[in-house]
Parts: structure tokens; sequence; C-alpha cells
């Protein structure tokens, strides 16, 4: 037989106090994820893909123009889950009104309409 130790479960004080030393190390997220029991971790994993799911298709998806119907309560089910709002809202949102459909084109820069004169010189 062998003559190493019995493991031993650490104290509860001793787990809060590493997990402390970990928060304030500035660990990242997955480090700190992946130092959770397993079932735990899983379950923080998916939310963590479910909010950045979120975000990204937040990014993507312009606003509704009928604000009544089902497509504003994905919208805004979205927008919650991405954590948009307050001052991380959607230009979109902020800007709805700013910009009416009838301004002109730019006279230069990105966006410019160019016009080039034919030469019929022979």
């Amino acid at each position: 037989m062998t003559d190493a130790p019995a493991p031993v479960a650490p104290k509860r004080s001793a787990v809060v106090a590493q997990t402390a030393k970990a928060i304030t190390a500035g660990l990242s997220l997955p480090a700190m994820v992946a130092a959770l029991p397993q079932p735990e971790a899983t379950w923080v994993l998916y939310a963590c893909v479910v909010f950045a799911a979120a975000g990204a298709a937040a990014t993507q998806i312009p606003l509704p123009a009928n604000q009544s119907g089902k497509l504003w309560l994905v919208y805004r089910i979205i927008n919650f889950l991405a954590l948009n709002w307050k001052q991380a809202a959607n230009a979109a949102i902020i800007l709805r009104g700013a910009v009416s459909s009838k301004s002109e084109p730019p006279k230069a820069g990105p966006g410019s309409v160019v016009t080039i004169p034919k030469d019929d010189t022979k």
C-alpha cells in the first residue's frame, strides 16, 4: 500500500478566501467559471452564451417600424437580454426622429454623389 494521505475537503472559509483572491486578482470570467463545480459551471456558461448571442443579435436587428406588434416585443426582449438600455441603447432608438428621409446626400466624403462630366472633345 501507499503512504499517501487521505484527501481532506477544504473548509468553507478557505474556499471563500480563495474565491475572493481570484476575484480581486482580476481573473477573467471563463477562468472563474472553470473554478466552479461542474453543474453550476455549465449553467453559467449557457447564460453567457445567451447574453452574448442576444448582444450580437441586437447590433444587427433594425428598429421595427410597427412598435406595437409581436416583432416589437421580440426586439425589446433581445435588447433586454443584451443589456442594451440607458447609455448603451442602440443609436437607432435614440436617433429615430433626428434624420429625415428627405435629406440630401453629402457634398463630400463617404456617401457623397460624384458627377463626372462627359468629355465630348474630338
